[in-house]
């Protein structure tokens, strides 16, 4: 088998065992809770290149939100970016749910970077917004 066969099945791989088994540690909140503020990153999932993040996350919020497309939501999967050199984030893409704990009705959302949505947690108690982007820029470059 070619190198670059075996190279892109091992991606492959490493891929579909990753996406099978995020590690979700908790940042604030109860993830067994539907109805508190509660977020969530997979650090496995955590990419580092040059001076950008890419870190993938999940949120609850404690009672229905109206999302950036004008419609309610409960919770959410974000993939967000972030830029270490002006600590800013942005959601890269986001899946909605209906439901608290990212249970009903989804709807998708891809943005570019320039649409990218600020990573904002508005109205939030306890904001881990500020330690989020502080915790992915403090990540090697070598880390993944």
């Amino acid at each position: 088998m070619p190198m670059k066969s075996v190279v892109l099945a091992a991606a492959l791989v490493s891929a579909t065992v990753a996406a099978q088994s995020p590690s979700w540690l908790t940042v604030v909140g109860d993830p067994g809770n539907g109805f508190t503020d509660t977020v969530e990153v997979d650090a496995a999932s955590a990419v580092a290149f040059e001076s950008m993040r890419l870190v993938k996350l999940r949120v609850n919020r404690a009672k229905p939100r109206t999302a950036f497309d004008g419609l309610p939501f409960h919770s959410y999967y974000s993939t967000a970016m972030v830029d270490c050199t002006q600590m800013k984030a942005w959601h890269r893409s986001i899946t909605f749910f209906n439901k608290p704990l990212w249970h009903g009705q989804m709807r998708m959302h891809e943005y570019v970077e320039s649409d990218g949505r600020d990573l904002a947690f508005a109205d939030m108690a306890e904001n881990p917004r500020d330690r989020l982007v502080k915790a992915a820029c403090a990540m090697s470059l070598q880390d993944k």
